[in-house]
């Protein structure tokens, strides 16, 4: 045979490197030509043939194209002038098309390429009434029920009828009709008893109900038992096929405690419609029946519900807890801290101003917010810290801002320091002096306000950091320094009583004297008593006296007068009338 001319189609389909490479044309060329002359054959394209045919010979799917198209003149041409013959392809062409006259005759001069069994599937999918009838007695009673699955699939009830001539299982069928929403086959053959069992209807519903074939579903709900009915709402809840969970919900079949179940499926799954129904189908009288364990079915629904909301807040499904919000029973907080706990900032920004709003602010929701700025502050999440600055008016920042001290983050402290209250910014400043983070100290000391700054510098003075606490004194208004003398002098400070003492009036250091005898702060007094007037060291010593400051007492005593000491013995602590009275025992 000579080679084949290469073929038009062949060079423009190619990538242009190719194009002009003959045997890469030549190639594809003959991977084309024997489709190209059996088609060319069956449909009459003589020209086609006139330039290919003598290049290769025929195959099978002259003859198979032939009979496909039901041309049995060109079919028994090509019987009687060719030796290809043809393929069980033909047989099932011929049954599909509806020639049936093509069929009988492939029956009668192929009958070894048959396969009556494949050619009944095709003949029932495609409603062929009559190769039916001339297929059927060549068949086995196993190989009919495929026929009945594809008559079923594809709705064809005619077919069915005349298949059913003897008791088959309709199990197969009863599936595919249901999957492809067949409702006419489904109600045929429930009206003939094949689908009475649960067994037979249940997996049928489960099929309807995934392809929302409403229709179908209808016809099989009341034939289903409530274990079933309740995993369908479910699954077809979380797939989002609200015309399937409405309908189910109407049969009345199913309680709130199976809506409920079917509810949290949704919403894990953001069907926010299918939502909106299921939370239509839980509005009404509560259940009080009760579940084991002594559970109410209404505290069992509520336990769901809760639940769903929690688990949309923690996947950022905003929409769906703006849906479940208004049915949330438990605390609000919760879902605050779950939802700055895995950064979910646009649920976080609705539940803020919905609390904010006075809907239902918990109890805890400063505590919340508390957290929340901590965890913004350890994650350097600005845009949550923005999101709290925007939405609090004043906020309980707790540790947030000694957390961004800790991690240096100027940004961060000067977002959550404009509306934090005097006792965070007290902490971080005293954070940040323990730590000697002098710029960051310098930061917030520019936006502290006198009295955190006093607090402040008392606070740094008890650790010892006396640079810092020279820093933050320098901070403070003179006029304070009285104030900041008697606060150090309290709480035992000696190193900043000494620095302010000489600034100091004598009223001043006498009630200073007095603070720190009554607080039992021996070191410090040893710093005032020499600075201090007979009227303060005289009430010192009463006061250490009454409050059972022995030390005091004892350094005290030999700068007081008998009147002073006899007054001490008499109203003192215990200890002090025996500290006292021993000293007199041995001056006697």
């Amino acid at each position: 045979m000579e080679p084949p001319p290469a073929l038009h189609v062949v060079c423009p389909a190619l990538q242009t490197p190719f194009q002009g490479i003959p045997p890469v044309v030549d190639l594809v060329t003959s991977f084309l030509i024997p489709r190209t002359i059996d088609r060319a054959v069956y449909c009459r394209l003589h020209r086609v043939l006139a330039i290919y045919e003598s290049s290769r010979p025929y195959t099978v799917d002259a003859m198979d194209g032939s009979a496909a198209a039901g041309l049995l003149e060109l079919v028994q041409l090509l019987h009687a002038n060719r030796s290809e013959g043809c393929s069980p392809a033909a047989f099932i062409g011929a049954a599909a098309n509806r020639h049936f006259h093509v069929l009988e005759w492939l029956y009668e001069h192929y009958p070894e390429v048959a396969n009556p069994a494949q050619e009944l599937v095709v003949a029932a999918q495609h409603n062929r009434i009559e190769a039916l009838s001339f297929l059927l007695p060549k068949v086995t009673r196993e190989q009919v029920e495929p026929a009945l699955e594809a008559a079923a699939a594809n709705g064809h009830v005619a077919v069915l009828e005349n298949l059913l001539r003897r008791p088959y299982s309709m199990e197969r069928s009863l599936l595919a009709a249901a999957e492809n929403g067949r409702a006419q086959v489904v109600q045929f053959l429930l009206e003939r008893g094949h689908t009475d069992r649960y067994q037979l209807v249940n997996p049928a519903l489960i099929k309807a109900a995934e392809g929302g074939h409403c229709n179908v579903v209808e016809l099989l709900v009341d034939k289903s038992d409530e274990y079933t009915l309740s995993d369908v709402l479910i699954t077809a809840a979380a797939d989002g096929r609200g015309a399937v969970v409405e309908l189910l919900m109407r049969s009345g079949q199913l309680g709130k405690l199976h809506i409920a179940r079917a509810l949290e499926k949704a919403a894990e799954f953001d069907q926010c419609n299918v939502v909106k129904l299921l939370l239509e189908g839980l509005a009404g009288e509560e259940e009080t029946s009760h579940l084991s364990g002594g559970v109410t079915i209404a505290q069992a629904v509520k336990c769901i519900v809760n639940w769903a909301f929690l688990a949309a807040v923690d996947q950022g499904r905003v929409n769906v807890v703006k849906l479940l919000i208004d049915t949330y029973s438990d605390r609000m907080s919760d879902a605050l801290i779950t939802a700055s706990s895995n950064s979910q900032l646009e649920v976080l920004e609705f539940l803020l101003e919905y609390c904010q709003g006075s809907h239902r602010r918990c109890d805890d929701f400063d505590q919340s917010i508390t957290e929340i700025a901590e965890t913004a502050a350890s994650t350097r999440s600005m845009e949550m810290a923005e999101l709290l600055v925007a939405k609090c008016d004043t906020l309980s920042t707790g540790g947030a801002l000694k957390i961004a001290v800790d991690n240096d983050d100027l940004d961060m402290l000067g977002l959550l320091v404009v509306k934090s209250n005097a006792v965070s910014i007290q902490e971080a400043v005293v954070s940040a002096a323990a730590t000697n983070r002098v710029q960051i100290l310098e930061f917030l000391l520019e936006r502290c306000n006198a009295v955190t700054i006093e607090h402040a510098l008392i606070r740094v003075a008890s650790v010892g950091n006396s640079t810092v606490s020279r820093l933050l004194l320098g901070k403070c208004d003179p006029g304070a320094h009285a104030r900041i003398f008697d606060n150090a002098a309290s709480h035992g400070l000696d190193d900043l009583v000494q620095v302010l003492l000489d600034k100091m009036s004598t009223h001043s250091i006498r009630c200073a004297l007095i603070s720190a005898a009554m607080n039992g702060h021996a070191d410090v007094v040893k710093v005032l008593m020499d600075k201090s007037d007979s009227t303060g060291i005289t009430c010192a010593f009463e006061m250490a006296a009454i409050r059972g400051r022995v030390g005091v007492v004892e350094l005290l005593r030999s700068r007081c007068d008998a009147s002073s000491i006899s007054f001490a013995a008499s109203a003192g602590d215990a200890n002090v009338i025996h500290l006292l009275r021993n000293k007199r025992a041995r001056r006697e």
